[in-house]
């Protein structure tokens, strides 16, 4: 079993910590030994004032981080080999111990962050909170409270799922990605929170005419990506209280419905046409015929080809 990992992002400046640029970027500054040795950078955009990014790194010689912005900092350490490890968080203290598996480190915003590490090749992901462009920030509690070496299974599990659909190209993993961001930040909110986050007296809910509009919006674009922001957009609503309304009105999730749609009309065309079965994924909103047959599969027992012939 491997020992884990550490944090860092790509290259940048010396000076970059002093002018307060994001944690996965220009925050954190390699020390006196030169260039970093990033193999692997994915950076997100989960939603306004949410970012994500997942990356791999060797840190073979020693290496320092620094940060420190307007923006709160979670780290999780997901994979690796790692000798020595030494963080500090302004106000919080000082930590000398390797990270396990899954160790989260949260920086909140405005606080001064140091790390000095050792090891071999490492995976991480980071995620970054904008206090004034996350909605769930400006309606509930917008201070977060320093964690250091912290196990948390559920960020965990999330900030592993979204790495993994890092590069999936689809739309369902788009909107699969913006969903597992928005869980990500209200967790970190309600579990970490130094205010009890402010919650609505009545779960939010879809009047019968923004249900038809995203009805309308959904069947006409079922070809086409579909994103969460556009669907909140027709609601009149922010992002994570979309989900809730959907929920209530439709009885699935905004991606088990329109895979759900896109899939009913597949069998339609399927059952009444001989089209190539590629043709008819790329234009139900599939990204390929193998994504489709995966999804079909996972969703009737069967193949596209076999549904079309008992079907007949």
């Amino acid at each position: 079993m491997s020992e884990p990992l550490s944090i860092s992002p790509p290259t940048v400046a010396a000076d970059a910590s002093a002018r307060g640029e994001s944690a996965l970027g220009a925050a954190a500054v390699r020390d006196w030994l030169g260039v970093r040795r990033l193999s692997f950078n994915r950076e997100l955009t989960l939603a306004p004032g949410l970012e994500f990014a997942f990356a791999s790194e060797s840190i073979a010689e020693p290496t320092q981080w620094r940060l420190q912005h307007d923006r709160h900092t979670l780290i999780v350490h997901l994979d690796g080999s790692m000798r020595r490890l030494d963080t500090r968080i302004e106000g919080v203290g000082r930590l000398r111990l390797p990270p396990a598996a899954g160790d989260l480190w949260l920086i909140p915003a405005g606080r001064r962050y140091q790390g000095e590490a050792l090891g071999g090749e490492i995976a991480y992901a980071e995620l970054t909170i904008d206090p004034a462009r996350f909605g769930p920030c400006r309606d509930g509690a917008a201070d977060l409270a320093a964690r250091m070496k912290q196990r948390d299974p559920f960020v965990h599990g999330l900030a592993a799922r979204l790495a993994a659909l890092c590069d999936q190209g689809d739309d369902l993993a788009a909107m699969l990605r913006e969903a597992l961001g928005q869980a990500l930040g209200l967790h970190l909110l309600r579990e970490y929170g130094r205010r009890p986050a402010v919650v609505a007296a009545t779960a939010p809910r879809l009047q019968p005419a923004q249900r038809q509009r995203i009805e309308d919006y959904i069947q006409a674009q079922l070809d086409q990506p579909i994103r969460l922001s556009a669907l909140a957009a027709i609601a009149g609503l922010s992002v994570h209280r979309l989900l809730v309304a959907f929920r209530a009105a439709f009885g699935a999730t905004p991606i088990q419905y329109v895979l759900g749609e896109r899939l009913r009309r597949v069998c339609l065309r399927l059952r009444d046409s001989d089209e190539d079965i590629a043709t008819i994924a790329l234009e139900t909103g599939f990204a390929s015929h193998s994504h489709l047959s995966m999804a079909f599969k996972k969703r009737y027992g069967l193949a596209p080809r076999d549904y079309r012939l008992q079907s007949r």
